[in-house]
């Protein structure tokens, strides 16, 4: 009796193990689905819109607007002509001068339709001229003359400003050698683009020139003009085309407007 007894224990032991692991193993089963069945966030937005362009958008740059439009214009009697983008909109500007008032005025009318002027106070009794033109550093310059002296400006941010020299006062340009130290004003062809130089030329015994050019540096803010090298150019024949052009005022290929000299 006892050894049916303890057989009779150990069976029903055997059936109580066998049905946990049964409970344990469908648990599994079903967790196991379950996870089958989890879609991760990442997974559902891919799926969300599968033509949508992972492409980096690209920023539109601004267009450049020159400077900005004013109320003042060109006056109708003004010699005028097209010069080169001096605003950086990318569009040819206007230069003029006018004898219709006195003293004279040059101004700039740029293609945004801002115009600006400059007040010409050189005492020249004949004609007077005036070009701007930019530099190689990017500055755009001005000058004015009166055939006996120039004066030098530059056009920074929509406005004129007149440099000043070491000498603490404006810069200026003499001509026909009135004061012994220049003859003329012109621009160098230098590596980027145009140097500025005052000119002087004079007559040799033996009927030759010498020429001397010095390059002049005006600052980005137009406040301060210095003079650097000076280059020497001796015996140039008379005919030399750059004797004639150191007795003027010019600047390459930009174009000069100039009064009646009336």
């Amino acid at each position: 009796m006892s050894t049916v007894h303890s057989k009779t224990k150990v069976a029903g032991r055997l059936i109580v193990v066998a049905g946990f692991l049964a409970l344990v193993l469908s648990g599994c089963a079903a967790n196991g689905a379950a996870q089958a069945g989890v879609v991760k966030p990442s997974q559902a937005d891919e799926s969300t819109d599968p033509t949508a362009s992972t492409e980096p958008t690209e920023a539109v740059a601004a267009e450049p607007t020159g400077c900005p439009e004013t109320d003042a214009t060109m006056p109708d009697d003004a010699d005028s002509a097209e010069i080169a983008d001096i605003d950086g909109d990318g569009k040819n500007d206007t230069e003029w001068y006018s004898e219709a008032t006195v003293p004279f005025t040059y101004g700039i009318t740029t293609a945004s339709g801002g115009t600006y002027t400059l007040e010409d106070d050189l005492a020249g009794p004949n004609t007077h001229s005036g070009w701007t033109a930019a530099l190689h550093n990017g500055v755009v310059v001005t000058v004015l003359d009166d055939g006996r002296g120039a004066t030098l400006h530059a056009f920074v941010d929509c406005a004129f400003v007149t440099p000043i020299g070491v000498d603490g006062k404006a810069y200026t340009f003499d001509m026909q050698n009135l004061h012994d130290n220049g003859t003329g004003v012109g621009c160098l062809e230098v590596d980027g683009g145009l140097e500025l130089n005052g000119l002087q030329v004079t007559e040799n015994r033996d009927d030759s020139y010498s020429l001397l050019a010095t390059g002049i540096t005006v600052s980005d803010d137009g406040s301060s003009a210095v003079n650097g090298y000076t280059a020497v150019s001796a015996s140039l024949p008379a005919d030399d085309r750059r004797v004639a052009e150191a007795q003027t005022s010019s600047c390459a290929d930009a174009p000069v407007v100039s009064t009646s000299g009336r």
